[in-house]
C-alpha cells in the first residue's frame, strides 16, 4: 500500500486519505503506514481516526479510488461507483472470493503473492483510463443487481 501511495502521489499530486476500518488499526496507521513514507508524500496524507460506514460511503462516493485491507471497504466504495482495490491477507476468510466472482479479479491482490509495484502500476492503469476501469466496475455492479433480483425474485411476501 506505501507503494501505491508514493507513486500516487508523485505522479498524480493528489492527497491520500488514511483511515482504518478497524479500531485496532488506529494505534498502528503511524508505525506500518505513515511514519516509513517519504516527506514529500507524507506532505499529502490526510489520516483520520475510526469512522462509522455511513461517512465512509459519502467519502468512498467522492474518491477516486479505494484500497483496503479489509473487505467492507471496498463493497462500500464500489456500491458509490469508485474503483477499488482489495489487498487480501491470509487470515481473510472466504468472502474475498467474492471479488473473483464478480470479475474483478485483478483488483484483488493477494498480499503475502504481491509486489507494491504491481498495486501502484493497476492503481495507475486506472488513473490513465479511468473510463475503462468505471466501466469495469459498472459490469460488475449490474452483475451484482442481477444476482439481487432472481434471489429477491424467490422470497413471496405473504399478506395477511
Amino acid at each position: 500500500m506505501r507503494v501505491a501511495m508514493i507513486e500516487w502521489v508523485r505522479k498524480t499530486g493528489n492527497k491520500v486519505l488514511i483511515c482504518p476500518e478497524m479500531t485496532y488499526q488506529v494505534d498502528i496507521m503511524d508505525e506500518l503506514l505513515i511514519d516509513p513514507l517519504p516527506a514529500d508524500v507524507k506532505s499529502k496524507v490526510i489520516k483520520r481516526d475510526y469512522w462509522l460506514p455511513d461517512e465512509a460511503a459519502s467519502i468512498y462516493a467522492r474518491a477516486h479510488s479505494v484500497i483496503s485491507f479489509e473487505c467492507h471497504s471496498p463493497i462500500i466504495a464500489a456500491a458509490n461507483g469508485t474503483p477499488m482495490f482489495y489487498l487480501r491477507q491470509p487470515e481473510d476468510t472466504i468472502k474475498g472470493q467474492m471479488y473473483y466472482d464478480l470479475g474483478l479479479a485483478d483488483w484483488v491482490f493477494e498480499i503475502e503473492e504481491t509486489e507494491g509495484k504491481q498495486i501502484a502500476d493497476r492503481l495507475m492503469e486506472n488513473w490513465d483510463n479511468y473510463n475503462k476501469a468505471e466501466r469495469k466496475l459498472g459490469k460488475s455492479m449490474k452483475k451484482v443487481a442481477n444476482i439481487y433480483k432472481a434471489s429477491s425474485g424467490k422470497i413471496k411476501l405473504v399478506t395477511s
